[in-house]
């Protein structure tokens, strides 16, 4: 048994007894170990002192031989030509399961996800010494190919004289313990629960060579005081961490807490919200986005997730890619600010807008050249010059059919410069450590030449894009942050003052068996593999629960009583721990209210429409202000609106238009005795010509035509749901003619100036009109009784606009529904048999719509007091977020304006 040391004191003895190596479990703890000691020794007053020797296992067994060999106290002859990389020996992996399965880049096998299970499968063989059964080979289970996978592997090792790194590092031991070159005088592991075979061979190798071997334990000698407490759920476990570090903080100012959080990478973003809106509220301001915070992640986040990085990946592989590319990727690039010239943004924003409208789902970077060419010509404010250079220099890029990885990294850099990535502005902090470690990615694309030889292009990107995927970005901070959050292995370099430690509920701790998929499983058991067993993982939970209950004086465990509805219990490693209750903090806003020093307001009224104020919208300003006042007040006074998404062919919007282009052609001069008086074959014509003359002038507004295929498709359905409603209209029981179709009109209302268009109006022959409005999908006339009238198109039509326009009186208003499976009319009439199926006020079916309106004067009034306090609204700047149902909000285009995540959140909160 190796001998045991406590903390900085114990690691400061060490390191002033002589030279002493310090062999850390993880990358990250070395560097804290470092620092750690470093402060110590200033602390302490002393101006120069020696730097601590800490490196993880593989690190210092590399070193070690290194300078064996260059010392010439190892013979070369001895050495593998080559200890592969943990990149090399995954491309390697990677590399023969493709062979050996005939699979290719088009499959749908995860290659990364074989390559990285049959690299651990085979570790484990090497580390743990496991014996295969004999028989294991034949058949052609997951183990069998797995072997043969290895034998393929083990062979194109042996041909180049190449160690994996499992055997790498076994070479490394025996070397040294066979080797006779100085050591250090002390060795001391650090970091570790327990230690894995080839870390337990390294420390008796040492041993023997009369070296000092030391485990350094960096929690106190006796546990803390530790409680659990009980959490309503995930939310609530990271909600009540963080008001747990606030509290500590502000009780003792200089405290130095850890929150351990068993599954990290899932619950990292929202611990760091609620820790930013706990610890520093300021931070939450988009211009603080990147402002130091008083905590600090021990898990990074992968590199290909920095949006530099991010942006010069797809700039590689649309290059790469050479044909049509989903404009939707095109898209992300022109919004982003990490390419090009960044006073072009504004520009760049409405050119990809109208590439949304414009352009198909899928184009090539040529076409999107010549469209932002026209577009530039046609607006002056669409100025994108330096963007027109940057994708010249991605068009014209060519390059060999495969060269080295080394190579493509060199043309890769060299494209990326001229495509003007990452953007001509200053980069923050972060963005700088991004690029350069980017720089380090492509860097290491060199490793791969020995392993892979020649590439194509669009394979080295794959590479690229995996070894970003792969590599672990963590900005470098500079003190050490007053809160650590770490995973459930990382030990901390020194005790904490107070330590949480989340997720303690029994489907998590301990973590549930994970063997390896590619081994017998009972093998793994039986020789007690990381993740084998429940009976292992008990084991080694035990081992870091206890060293996370000595690792501060106060320890608080939580577990979650729900998961996403679902009763949870605490994990059983938890009994005989007592249960606690902290006590919520005090909330600072609310001890100003009953001081009185704040007042309440309700921030819901925009600045009034002020004279001479433009509010443009039409019908769908009334309609959103009618449905929640904010969506409203957001899309068309301040002017959002939701992105076109680009559609292959029509989407709903441009079939509706179609629809409306081939009715007004055909009812130009037409009437009800014009439909009565066709036989089939004139109306069959006439359909046809209006089809005809709608569709050319439809396809010639576009800017890219529709394919002639498509249109002939389109014109054949229009042609049938013409036919279709005209078959329909033909059985309407008053006669009547269309007096306006598309007519265009502009009234004010209660200052408002609304815009109106409305499809049809039809004129009976007692003079009255009916206004139609076509739609091809569910309508309803529901809310016209309503005090909010959701539905104001027809509405206004009937009671402000079209009798005063056309000196008519209107006797009706109505949907005309044009649909294949159901054509047919809803609204409400004077009287009935005006519209097939439609009631008169008088009627029933109207009386229980329209409670306490018996007349069609009545129903127009309702509709002018309506439409007149919505339109009041407007103008006095009512600008809630209220609504009767939630589902009305189906088709708000600026939903996310309204936050309604969080006003439910506020509603639902206790009193």
């Amino acid at each position: 048994m190796p001998e045991i040391v406590h903390g900085l004191a114990g690691l400061a003895q060490l390191a002033a007894g002589g030279r002493a190596a310090i062999l850390c479990a993880t990358h990250r703890l070395t560097h804290q170990l470092r620092q750690a000691h470093g402060h110590a020794q200033g602390a302490a007053g002393l101006a120069r002192w020696p730097a601590l020797e800490t490196a993880t296992v593989a690190q210092w067994c590399a070193a070690v031989i290194r300078q064996a060999l260059l010392a010439g106290e190892l013979p070369v002859e001895l050495a593998p030509r080559l200890i592969l990389s943990a990149t090399q020996e995954r491309a390697l992996w990677e590399d023969v399961i493709v062979a050996a399965e005939g699979l290719g880049g088009g499959d749908f096998y995860d290659h990364a996800g074989l390559a990285a299970a049959a690299a651990e499968a085979n570790a484990l063989i090497e580390a743990w010494k496991l014996r295969l059964p004999d028989d294991a080979a034949a058949g052609d289970g997951e183990t069998a190919r797995f072997l043969a996978w290895r034998e393929r592997f083990r062979r194109r090792c042996a041909e180049q004289r190449w160690l994996e790194p499992v055997r790498g590092l076994e070479w490394q031991i025996d070397a040294i313990a066979r080797g006779a070159w100085r050591m250090p005088a002390t060795v001391v592991f650090a970091g570790f629960d327990r230690l894995p075979p080839q870390e337990a061979k390294l420390a008796r190798v040492l041993a023997q060579r009369g070296i000092r071997v030391v485990e350094l334990r960096m929690e106190m000698e006796q546990p803390g005081a530790a409680g659990v407490l009980a959490c309503d759920d995930r939310r609530g476990e990271c909600r009540a961490a963080a008001a747990w570090a606030a509290r500590m903080l502000q009780q003792t100012p200089g405290t130095h807490l850890g929150i351990v959080v068993p599954e990290l990478a899932v619950m990292r973003e929202q611990l760091a919200d609620l820790l930013d809106e706990a610890l520093q509220p300021g931070a939450l301001a988009p211009a603080r986005a990147e402002a130091p915070r008083p905590y600090d992640f021990s898990l990074g986040t992968p590199l290909v997730r920095e949006p530099l990085v991010r942006t010069a990946l797809e700039l590689l592989a649309i290059v790469t890619a050479r044909g049509r590319v989903e404009q939707a990727r095109l898209g992300e690039l022109l919004r982003g600010p990490c390419w090009s010239a960044v006073a072009e943004g504004d520009a760049r924003h409405r050119l990809e807008a109208r590439m949304r409208e414009k352009l198909p789902p899928e184009i090539t970077s040529g076409r999107l050249i010549r469209f932002a060419r026209r577009e530039q010509e046609k607006d002056g404010g669409l100025s994108v010059p330096r963007l027109l250079q940057h994708l010249e220099a991605l068009h014209a890029w060519s390059a060999p059919a495969r060269l080295l990885p080394s190579r493509w990294a060199q043309r890769f850099g060299e494209l990326l410069a001229a495509a003007g990535w990452p953007g001509d502005r200053p980069l923050s902090s972060r963005e700088w450590q991004a690029r350069r470690a980017f720089a380090e990615a492509l860097e290491s694309l060199g490793e791969l030449d020995v392993v892979l030889g020649k590439l194509g292009a669009g394979e080295t990107v794959m590479r690229l894009r995996h070894l970003c995927g792969e590599r672990i970005f963590q900005v470098e901070a500079g003190d050490a942050p007053a809160v650590r959050v770490l995973g459930l292995l990382e030990a901390a370099a020194e005790p904490l003052d107070g330590l949480w430690v989340m997720g303690m509920n029994e489907q998590t701790w301990p973590p549930p068996p994970r063997p390896n998929p590619l081994l017998p499983a009972d093998l793994q058991r039986r020789a007690g593999t990381p993740n084998a067993s429940a009976e292992v993982q008990v084991d080694f939970a035990r081992l870091v629960q206890r060293r996370l209950l000595r690792g501060a004086p106060q320890v608080v465990l939580s577990h979650a009583t729900t998961t996403e509805g679902r009763e949870q219990r605490p994990s059983p490693l938890l009994a005989g721990l007592p249960p606690i209750d902290l006590a919520a903090p005090d909330d600072p806003l609310a001890g100003l209210a009953a001081t009185g020093a704040m007042e309440a307001l309700a921030d819901s009224r925009a600045p009034a429409v002020g004279p001479g104020e433009k509010v443009a919208g039409g019908t769908g300003l009334l309609r959103a202000q009618a449905i929640c006042p904010a969506w409203a007040f957001y899309q068309y006074r301040l002017g959002a609106r939701a992105l076109e998404e680009p559609v292959e062919g029509l989407d709903a919007m441009g079939r509706g238009t179609l629809l409306h282009a081939v009715l007004e052609r055909f009812w130009a001069g037409r009437g009800f005795a014009d439909l009565l008086a066709m036989d089939a074959a004139a109306r069959t014509a006439a359909i046809a010509a209006a089809v005809i003359a709608g569709v050319a002038d439809f396809d010639a507004a576009r800017e890219d035509p529709l394919p002639p295929r498509f249109l002939a498709l389109e014109s054949e359905r229009l042609q049938r749901l013409v036919a279709q409603w005209l078959e329909f209209e033909a059985g309407r029981p008053a006669p009547f003619r269309v007096v306006a179709c598309e007519r265009e009109i502009v009234l004010e209302i209660e200052g408002i100036a609304v815009r109106l268009v409305i499809d049809r109006i039809d004129a009976l022959e007692d003079g009255r009109l009916l206004i139609l409005d076509y739609k091809t999908g569910q309508v309803s006339a529901a809310s016209w009784s309503d005090a909010r009238i959701a539905e104001p198109q027809l509405p206004i039509y009937a009671a402000l606009a079209a009798g005063d326009e056309l000196g008519g009186e209107v006797c009706g208003a109505a949907f005309a529904r044009v649909r294949l499976d159901e054509c047919g009319f809803v609204g409400i009439a004077a009287e009935g048999g005006l519209l097939t199926k439609v009631a008169g006020i008088g009627d029933d079916a109207a009386r229980k719509l329209f409670a306490g309106i018996s007349s069609w004067p009545g129903v127009l009034e309702h509709w002018r007091a309506s439409i007149a306090a919505i339109a009041r609204e407007v103008g006095e700047g009512c600008a809630a977020v209220r609504f009767a149902d939630e589902k009305d909000l189906a088709w708000c285009e600026v939903l996310p304006l309204l936050r309604l995540a969080e006003r439910r959140e506020q509603l639902e909160a206790p009193a």
